[in-house]
């Protein structure tokens, strides 16, 4: 009986905690949105997506396997909330993820759930696109008309398609008119990798990795040159700053 009451009262905790915080979240970005700094996607529902998030966070566990809606702050949880709202995403989509660092969570935004925001951002014509090369492929290299490196041509090889081994990538975008491209080398990608909290390798998922990691380094700077009242452009930047400390010697080992 006292097990039962015991159960019944964390239940309760949890419902409570799951409302106060959905509720501040859900709060924040229609006050937002009536202010003028945020434009959501027309067929996004706040509501359903945070209930989404709840659903996946009550199995989402930290390095150490404990539930991070328990090891996390309150604040951080409300905040990786905020971050996934901001930029219209649902995890349900697979557009991101919740990680945990310490007791603080964080929102990590997926190669897919990247593009589907940068369409909102102002400036950006196009959706970013990124492409695999692989070793056997036939490319050739050039420069824009701004003296950007760019892939003149690309002749992809099934073989080295199916030997699935990754060379380099590169990504392309239309921005204000021109396009913009940049091309990376995989040692040049590991070095990206290397500056990541979790210092891993991505042995699972390569392809997205790659992909993720070159159109960050394509639109980083762009979106550093937008509106100082672009809320979207502000909190990507933020975000992607989270999960890599370009600006810190000390690398952070997740189990």
């Amino acid at each position: 009986m006292e097990n039962q009451q015991k159960n019944e009262l964390q239940k309760s905790k949890v419902i409570e905690f799951e409302k106060n915080i959905s509720d501040s979240v859900t709060n924040r970005v229609n006050q937002l949105s009536k202010d003028g700094r945020l434009n959501l996607p027309a067929n996004y529902s706040v509501g359903n997506a945070i209930t989404s998030a709840w659903l996946i966070l009550q199995n989402t566990v930290d390095k150490d396997k404990r539930p991070v809606l328990t090891s996390c702050t309150k604040e951080s949880v409300a905040n990786a909330l905020l971050d996934m709202a901001i930029m219209g995403l649902n995890p349900a989509k697979k557009q991101g993820y919740f990680i945990a660092y310490g007791n603080q969570l964080s929102w990590f935004t997926s190669y897919f759930g990247k593009c589907a925001a940068l369409r909102r951002v102002k400036g950006f014509e196009t959706e970013p696109i990124a492409t695999l090369i692989y070793e056997g492929d036939s490319f050739e290299l050039g420069l824009n008309e701004l003296n950007e490196e760019v892939i003149i041509n690309h002749i992809k090889s099934w073989d080295a398609k199916v030997k699935n081994n990754i060379i380099g990538a590169y990504a392309t975008v239309k921005y204000k008119g021109i396009t913009k491209s940049v091309v990376m080398t995989m040692r040049e990608i590991r070095e990206a990798w290397s500056k990541s909290k979790t210092n891993v390798e991505h042995k699972d998922f390569t392809g997205e990795y790659v992909k993720r990691t070159v159109i960050n380094r394509l639109v980083k700077m762009l979106l550093q040159t937008t509106n100082d009242d672009d809320l979207l452009a502000e909190n990507i930047i933020q975000n992607e700053d989270q999960h890599y400390d370009f600006s810190e010697t000390e690398v952070v080992e997740e189990a």
